[in-house]
């Protein structure tokens, strides 16, 4: 990436676009601190209830279901390469930069951020070779560190910042990159680099986009932290019954003040009193009528913990009904599938709701692609534009599928269309990209090998031509009419 070294004060529409982008990120700030807090489970609870007991308030209880939120569906979200109807020297680049295990482990990180968040951000820059950097560099940034500003009709970003440092930041706008500091109380430009001509190389992951969201929605909702804190408060009591179960309560009938004083007149603790190994009282007089009185001792029944863990089952359903995971991957025991079409059953809702983000993601992945080719050769023609109309990212099926129902489908496959492409055969038996590509290295590799040996059998089996240095004999005279 060129670069010039200046300083110079921002121009009126480069201060608008930043000041904007800017104060977008701290608008968002608060909010996304709070989901990544649930997201880590560090959250505290501001409202604890009178059950608790003060000494117990920071009792370290902590509820993964945030995470789980996250983590299941971003986990069932796997890319698998692209492809295109044609044979094309730009896809082939493509899928060696995708297939690098840095760039998949950025792209991982980028879309489980865009459900934490509701969208997460790609960057695409040159490397410095020179310094054995790649050609091509990308970096993901969450909600708290970046955000972009989109054309609505034509879905293309249109400027984007990205926050370095607390006062350092990268202001992208078409053909060329801004590098801002704060330097004697403002902002200044001190750096350009000269970026793609009428692109911005940034690319958003967005979760759940919608007309009037266009960044989307954060799978940590408003209802899912609002059940983790009543789960929490709920287990909180739980621990309070445990605390209290495990010192079983006593009550004492009939005794005085002075059963509880030693022989200097000092108040005996209830702790010593109660490990006491022998309890032995005197018998008292009723002051108005007389009659003796005998202290009893009696035990008082322990509270049962089943409230406790009902409300947390039902606060789990109501959890996985937002989230569309099943029950028991929150750790609740409801009911345990015994086969894989059971599983799948519990999975289905979970498995829609990814299957109907893949179409989003896929543009969003389709976009980075453009980019990345951009940076790579340095710019974006209608040339190229052309060349990859068409491309589609593709993904691994986000469901529980066994080895045997994949066999059965691509067999099935195979003998509805014997004639069919060998590629969309394998896809169907469940080989990834990768095994893909292998499969038919080998089939190349294969198909030459049989020429060859055809060509030697077919040589072989030919018989040899005779040659000599005698004069042809004379064709015979054609007969007289």
């Amino acid at each position: 990436m060129a670069g010039l070294d200046l300083v110079r004060p921002l121009t009126d529409a480069e201060s608008a676009t930043f000041t904007r982008m800017l104060t977008a990120i701290r608008r968002k700030s608060g909010r996304n601190q709070l989901r990544t807090s649930y997201f880590d489970s560090k959250k505290r609870l501001d409202k604890i209830g009178f059950s608790i007991p003060p000494h117990m308030r920071d009792f370290a209880v902590a509820i993964g279901w945030a995470n789980k939120a996250v983590k299941v569906p971003a986990r069932r979200i796997r890319p698998d390469g692209f492809t295109l109807g044609r044979p094309s020297k730009m896809l082939a680049d493509l899928d060696e930069v995708f297939g690098d295990n840095y760039f998949a482990a950025v792209e991982r990180m980028a879309i489980e951020a865009s459900l934490r968040h509701s969208v997460s951000f790609v960057f695409t820059t040159p490397g410095d070779t020179a310094a054995g950097e790649p050609d091509v560099i990308v970096a993901a940034r969450t909600a708290l560190e970046a955000t972009a500003e989109i054309d609505t009709r034509t879905n293309r970003v249109t400027a984007a910042l990205e926050l370095v440092g607390r006062w350092e930041a990268l202001l992208y706008l078409p053909g060329v990159t801004l590098r801002i500091q704060y330097v004697e109380r403002q902002w200044l430009v001190t750096r350009t680099h000269v970026g793609i001509v009428g692109r911005v190389t940034c690319t958003p992951y967005v979760w759940a986009r919608a007309l009037d969201r266009p960044f989307g929605y954060s799978r940590i909702s408003r209802p899912l932290m609002g059940f983790t804190d009543m789960a929490v408060r709920t287990m909180l009591r739980q621990e309070v019954n445990a605390e209290f179960y495990g010192a079983p309560q006593r009550a004492l009938l009939g005794a005085e003040e002075e059963h509880f004083q030693d022989a200097t007149g000092k108040r005996i603790s209830p702790l010593d009193a109660l490990i006491g190994g022998v309890w032995a009282l005197p018998n008292t007089r009723d002051e108005e009528t007389g009659d003796l009185l005998k202290p009893t001792l009696q035990q008082l029944s322990q509270a049962t913990f089943q409230p406790h863990g009902e409300m947390l089952k039902t606060i789990g359903l109501m959890v996985s009904s937002e989230t569309s995971i099943p029950v028991g991957y929150l750790g609740i025991i409801h009911d345990n599938p015994s086969s894989a079409d059971a599983i799948r059953a519990s999975e289905a809702d979970l498995v829609a709701v990814v299957e109907g983000e893949l179409d989003s993601i896929g543009m969003s992945r389709v976009d980075l692609a453009r980019n990345v080719l951009a940076v790579k050769y340095g710019e974006w023609t209608p040339a190229m534009e052309k060349e990859l109309r068409g491309l589609s990212a593709h993904f691994k099926d986000p469901g529980t599928s066994s080895k045997a129902a994949q066999a059965d489908a691509g067999l099935k496959f195979t003998q509805t269309f014997p004639d069919g492409d060998p590629e969309v055969a394998m896809e169907v038996y469940g080989l990834d990209k990768g095994q893909i590509e292998r499969m038919n290295t080998y089939r190349k590799g294969q198909a030459g090998a049989n020429r060859l040996d055809a060509l030697l059998t077919a040589a072989k089996s030919s018989p040899a031509p005779v040659f000599s240095d005698a004069a042809p004999a004379p064709a015979a005279a054609a007969p007289q009419g």
